[in-house]
């Protein structure tokens, strides 16, 4: 019988909201024998800067990443030693559409992501990209809620 995840997403902004999600990820890639993909997406700049700022902004975004990196490698250390991680960092305007394209590239079988909790008008400004990778993937994807002491 076929294992039904071979490649696990784990989406991340480095909040500790976010890796609510990471004991559950790496459980499952644990048990499954899958190999697990944590992605953090940076958002450039777009809608947030003029026109004359973008290129500032955009060159700020790109002298970040190697920091963001280097995080991301540090918050996912915490994993058993037969849990294969791969680790990616994307730049893209939005953060849901990097993160389902970066699933269907490496033929990822399930998304994990953490929901922040946001409700009211912080989740109407904002939105949620855990709820657009339920409304819009095309695998299925397990959202973990943030306990309260979190």
């Amino acid at each position: 019988m076929a294992l039904p995840y071979r490649r696990i997403l784990f989406a991340t902004d480095l909040s500790d909201l976010s890796f609510a999600a990471w004991p559950d990820a790496v459980g499952l890639a644990e048990k499954l024998g899958a190999e697990l993909h944590a992605v953090v997406v940076l958002e450039e700049p777009y809608a947030l800067a003029p026109y004359e700022q973008y290129g500032v902004l955009l060159q700020a975004l790109r002298e970040v990443k190697p920091q963001v990196e280097q995080r991301l490698l540090e918050k996912t250390r915490d994993r058993p030693e037969a849990v294969r991680l791969r680790t990616a960092v994307l730049e893209a305007a939005s953060p849901t559409n990097a993160l389902l394209d970066y699933a269907r590239r490496e033929k990822v079988d399930l998304i994990v992501a953490a929901t922040h909790g946001r409700s009211g008008l912080t989740h109407l400004l904002l939105g949620s990209v855990a709820e657009k990778l339920v409304r819009l993937s095309p695998v299925p994807v397990l959202v973990v809620r943030p306990s309260k002491a979190s």
